[in-house]
This record gives C-alpha cells, structure tokens and sequence, in this order.
C-alpha cells in the first residue's frame, strides 16, 4: 500500500497527516488524538500499530493507492466500530481482541470507531510477492489463495476472537525492546502472529508440522549458530536461509525441538550466559556483561533478566555474593 496520507474525521472536524521521516503520523489537534506507525518487517510484509480516541465517533480512512493483490491481517485490540469496505457488507466488531482480513483491491475502505473509547489495532500488511512465498513455502487458507489468484477480490471479514492472535498483537503494540535487538523481536513476533493468523483463517486448530531427519539437523546447526553469535546474531531471514528452510518452518521447528520460537531461544541463550558470565567473572561490570551477550543498551538487558530471573542482575550477583 502506497498512502499518501491518513484521514481522521469526525462531525466537528477533520485532520489529514502523512507519514514523518520515521514512518509515524500523529494526530494531535481536535477531538480525536492518536497515531498511526508504519515499520517494514521484511520484504513485503509491513507492521502497522494504531491508536486513538475522539470525543466524537469517528472515521479513518487512508489516501493514496490501495493496490489489487495486497492484503490486510489484523487484530482489532480495543474500542469497537465498523469496516467499510466497497464490494463487502459491513463488517462489526464489539468486543476486544477481534482478528479481521481484509483485501484492498482497488477501492474504497473506512473505519469507523466509536466515541469516547480507547481504539489500538496491529496490522499485517501483505504485498503479492509475500504472499505468493508463503503459499510455495508453507501453503495459506483458501481465501487467501483466492486474493492471490484475483487481487481484485473484495475480501473483508472479522473474525472470532484468538486468544494467541490478541497476545502476540498486544506484544507488538507495546514492544520492550529498540535497535538491532528490537528488530530481530519485532520480526519474530510479527511472523509469528501471521502464522498463527493465518492458522485461525483457515478455521481450524494448527496442525503439528512433520520435521524430517534432515530438516531436525538443520534446526539444530541453526541452533548451534544462534548460541555462538550472541553478541551479532543473525537475523530471522539470515538464519533460514543459511539452513534452507522458510522463516516460518524454521520457528515452527524451534518450537517443536525447543518449545519455543527463534527469537525465544535467542533470549533464553543470552540469559543463560549472563547469568553463567556474573558467577564466573564477579569482578566484570555489568555493561560488559550485557555487551558480551549482544545488548547494545543495559537497560534493555536489566528489563530482559529481571524478566527471566525475577530479580536485576545486580541484585542476583549481589545475592550470589552473600551466598
């Protein structure tokens, strides 16, 4: 999708913004007030966080090109209103956590919030070659082959709520982590709710995949490779392709040997050698610490260890001490 910019309205004003340098639009003056953040994921597959609130019901709507062929998955977090779409009935959602798809296909789209409730949504943007690889590599739902097949399909459907799809989205709405280390997160989770997305559209519980020997070895030298990098690991894209399995078989792997994804094992290794590197080398300060498992900032490594242990790596190596 190429806009030009977004519209927010309502019956006592409008507001029309474009996309800054950051790929961020925020609305700051009239009854309504939010934002709009738009950031690349990987090669045709673009995350898009929203929020907002009016005093007024309200109306967003996008300018600019709405190409045939690209598709729209996302999950409507908070608030509740309508989608507009031209060629589709009016889709409703009044409840939180509410997964929708969405074709572009050339026309006219709105949405329609409510007055006086906080709205946020995270959204999937796919452009046609995305979702042509995901279909060779990993297949899609039948609507979504039918988008692939006529970009001109009118497609706009809310579905039931998910309980993983609303978690994951809810996670890319608030990340807890920036740079490089905030990129790798970012892509993990996003491909991770397009999978589990992708897997509630198809109106059925995920089937486990089937691993062959030889795939089981190759996620376990991408294993070993994500351990012995900690400090400049590869990205999600650059690991696959180093073991020759898609993004997504190669998470749906970890998952299945590791219990979880790429990005979780990750972490999960950084922590281990973090704790490991304070009880072996007391006298090391912390931002060395962080430095040799791969953070650029300490406090993103303060906020990740306190997560996993509970306790700030100063408070667990001062505890140590008096152990």
């Amino acid at each position: 999708m190429d806009e030009l910019a977004w519209i927010a309205h309502s019956e006592v004003g409008s507001a029309v913004q474009g996309f800054d340098g950051e790929g961020r639009i925020a609305f700051v003056d009239g009854p309504f007030a939010g934002f709009i953040e738009r950031v690349p994921v990987r090669p045709g597959i673009a995350l898009y966080r929203s929020r907002g609130r009016s005093s007024h019901a309200w109306t967003l709507k996008a300018q600019g090109d709405s190409p045939a062929g690209n598709l729209v998955l996302g999950t409507m977090l908070d608030g509740a209103g309508t989608i507009d779409a031209s060629g589709n009935t009016r889709q409703v959602w009044h409840e939180p956590g509410r997964p929708f798809l969405l074709s572009l296909a050339e026309r006219d789209i709105a949405y329609n919030l409510q007055a006086g409730q906080h709205w946020s949504a995270v959204t999937l943007l796919l452009e046609p070659d995305a979702l042509e690889a995901l279909a060779v590599q990993d297949g899609v739902p039948p609507l979504v082959r039918a988008v692939l097949d006529n970009g001109r399909l009118p497609v706009s459907r809310v579905l039931e709520g998910n309980r993983m799809v609303a978690r994951l989205a809810q996670d890319l709405l608030s990340p807890v982590y920036m740079g490089s280390m905030g990129a790798l997160w970012r892509e993990s989770r996003a491909m991770e709710l397009l999978a589990h997305q992708l897997d509630h559209l198809a109106d059925g519980a995920p089937i486990a995949a089937a691993f062959t020997l030889s795939e089981l070895a190759r996620v376990r030298d991408a294993h070993q490779q994500l351990i012995t990098q900690l400090r400049c690991p590869p990205s999600l894209d650059g690991l696959a392709n180093q073991v020759r399995l898609s993004p997504r078989r190669l998470n749906q792997a970890f998952r299945h040997l590791y219990g979880m994804t790429v990005f979780g094992a990750l972490l999960d290794a950084r922590m281990k050698a973090a704790s490991r590197l304070m009880r072996e080398r007391t006298d090391l300060p912390l931002k060395h610490v962080a430095w040799m498992v791969g953070y650029r900032q300490l406090s993103n490594f303060v906020t990740a260890y306190r997560r996993r242990f509970g306790v700030s790596p100063g408070q667990h190596r001062r505890t140590d001490r008096i152990d």
